[in-house]
């Protein structure tokens, strides 16, 4: 059994925009092999261009194919729950990475239902709940250890706090709130 993609709304219609993406992808591909590829060869030998056309064809109609049956069978749909208790989407939530008693490192980041920025330079760096970080984070409490495994390697870490953006200074400005 597949495991579920969770994704909010906005994250839906991420989703969703990506496959109509793929799609106008394929279809200026296939005008492309129709209009263009085909032309190419001298009819008397082989044409590479083509075939390099229906390769990716092939591979764009089964990616699409795979995000519509994950879609359709593997998407669920999740809004925050309303409880400040508990670690929800859109929390920034400032974590302890235990990686043995002495090594502890502080970091900072954004739970989201959608596909997360990978921006490296960001102060605060997003992680989904589909990830195995995210998913030991996602409806825990401030003060739990939680754990996930990547590969074969296990990783602790410890919920510290929630923080919220200083909306009343620079906007940028992380301040404590439980």
């Amino acid at each position: 059994m597949e495991e579920k993609i969770k994704l909010n709304k906005q994250g839906y219609e991420e989703y969703l925009h990506a496959i109509a993406k793929k799609e106008k992808e394929l279809a200026d591909l296939r005008m492309y092999k129709g209009s263009d590829a085909i032309y190419q060869g001298d009819n008397w030998h082989d044409n590479p261009i083509l075939y390099q056309a229906e390769m990716q064809e092939r591979v764009l109609m089964r990616e699409i194919a795979e995000m519509k049956h994950k879609l359709q069978n593997n998407v669920e749909i999740v809004e925050s729950l309303g409880d400040d208790s508990l670690i929800d989407i859109g929390d920034v939530v400032k974590i302890d990475m235990i990686f043995s008693a002495d090594d502890r490192e502080e970091e900072i980041f954004r739970l989201v239902a959608t596909t997360p920025s990978f921006d490296m330079e960001a102060e605060i760096k997003e992680v989904s709940i589909n990830s195995p970080l995210g998913n030991a984070m996602y409806h825990k409490k401030i003060g739990d250890v939680a754990s996930y495994k990547v590969n074969d390697r296990t990783f602790t870490i410890e919920l510290k706090e929630k923080v919220v953006l200083d909306l009343e200074n620079d906007g940028k400005t992380l301040r404590k709130t439980k």
